[in-house]
């Protein structure tokens, strides 16, 4: 079986985001006929060997730091990007060492997913693939009101993901030496052409959805007397509850409409009470708070229209979770999301300035209210893009397309990295899909 070397800062089971990606391209990736070497924190050992039982081609190295610089994961965001560098620095020496040992056919950057903050795997001088990243994506000025005090962070992660272009190696020479470089955006995919002009570049839309989330069957949403809107997400600045719920308070107070929000945690989670009286809609909002993976599932079933209004955002679980639940999306035509919603499976609404934004995202909830046989459409559409998005398939491509192309002489190797490219289509674009 070839051996394949797997970086991922962010990698523990049963978890979302990073660390969710991160544990299920090592797992999955050793259940494809691979043997899988895999780098990552120590604080994941206690939760992670346990279960390296059940995946018997996975082993799972842990990259041990200094205590200094463990604390300075909990400075800031100079220390988080200082820890996640360091760790990365001796990563790339622990890889040289087991690398002498395994001899590795592939090197894979994962986690964390960032173009900027890049990978230093290319030290090994093995084919290395780098990706799928993001990191192209900033938050529009415009919109800043909804970051609160938070609009200095986010302007501070802006610089510091520019300077890092030009002082972190790990960005500028993989993206020189990296045999492939996957991005998940355009706003990444621009960003990246920069720095790589003449190789190629592919694209894969951000995350994924596990195939045990999927309903066994079609999940139908009958109209009924109210108008059941969801928001699930983490009260992270950049994921603007504020913005849904104001634009709720515009709705039309005659039409039956209610939100309910999942999510308890995040940095703004005290502001929601503020919000809901702010925008005089107590009485339409049902706060449920935190709760499990498999709980937000009836809320899925639940409701009849998913929202999603991040302002900087690759690409949410949330939203493909809803997808695939056959629930129509409105959201912004910004980012990662723009990406994976089309006019078939929902509404668009372009970022301008926040009053505009807000009247148009409430005009779309009166549309959806006003069209139900439309929005069912359009539920099914969704649906149908997100079966296309399933973690075990589009880790197939990288079993399958990229790495056996990577192991190709180069000549060899390009004219099959041209027909990954045509050969792709749902895995880059919601647009081939719905006009197929």
């Amino acid at each position: 079986m070839k051996k394949v070397l797997l970086s991922a800062y962010a990698c523990l089971p049963n978890q979302g985001s990073e660390e969710g990606t991160g544990w299920t391209y090592a797992t999955t990736l050793s259940q494809n006929d691979l043997t899988v070497h895999c780098l990552t924190q120590l604080k994941g050992e206690a939760v992670i060997t346990p279960m390296l039982q059940y995946f018997p081609n996975l082993t799972v190295h842990y990259v041990t730091l200094p205590a200094w610089v463990e604390k300075a994961y909990h400075k800031g965001l100079p220390g988080m990007y200082f820890h996640y560098l360091y760790w990365q620095w001796k990563a790339s020496q622990l890889a040289r060492q087991l690398d002498k040992r395994h001899q590795f056919d592939i090197v894979h950057h994962i986690t964390y997913g960032s173009l900027q903050l890049g990978s230093f795997m290319y030290r090994l001088g093995k084919p290395f693939i780098f990706g799928p990243v993001s990191g192209g994506q900033q938050a529009p000025a415009s919109m800043k009101q909804y970051f609160g005090a938070y609009w200095q962070r986010e302007q501070m992660r802006t610089w510091v993901s520019k300077l890092l272009e030009h002082v972190n190696p790990g960005f500028y020479k993989t993206l020189r030496q990296a045999s492939r470089v996957i991005v998940t955006n355009a706003d990444t995919d621009a960003l990246a052409r920069r720095y790589r002009p003449v190789q190629p570049i592919e694209r894969m839309l951000d995350g994924g959805i596990s195939l045990s989330f999927v309903p066994e069957t079609l999940v139908e949403h009958p109209p009924g007397a109210v108008l059941k809107l969801l928001w699930v997400g983490r009260m992270l600045p950049r994921k603007a509850l504020e913005l849904t719920i104001q634009a709720l308070g515009k709705v039309n107070p005659d039409l039956p409409v209610e939100l309910t929000i999942v999510g308890g945690r995040g940095d703004l989670v005290d502001q929601v009470p503020h919000y809901i009286e702010k925008y005089r809609v107590d009485n339409r909002v049902n706060w449920v708070g935190h709760v499990t993976h498999d709980e937000v599932k009836q809320y899925y079933r639940q409701s009849d229209v998913f929202f999603f209004t991040s302002l900087r955002d690759s690409g949410s679980h949330q939203l493909l979770e809803a997808m695939a639940y056959s629930l129509p999306v409105v959201t912004l035509d910004l980012h990662g999301q723009a990406e994976l919603v089309n006019d078939g499976s929902g509404i668009r609404v372009p970022v301008t300035d926040p009053e505009t934004v807000s009247d148009q995202l409430a005009r779309a909830i009166e549309w959806m209210a006003a069209h139900p046989t439309e929005r069912l459409t359009m539920g099914r559409q969704a649906h149908k893009f997100a079966l296309t998005q399933l973690w075990e398939t589009k880790i197939r491509l990288f079993v399958d397309e990229w790495y056996p192309a990577m192991l190709l002489p180069e000549g060899e190797e390009r004219m099959v990295s041209e027909q990954v490219r045509n050969t792709i289509g749902a895995y880059t674009s919601n647009d081939k899909l719905m006009d197929s």
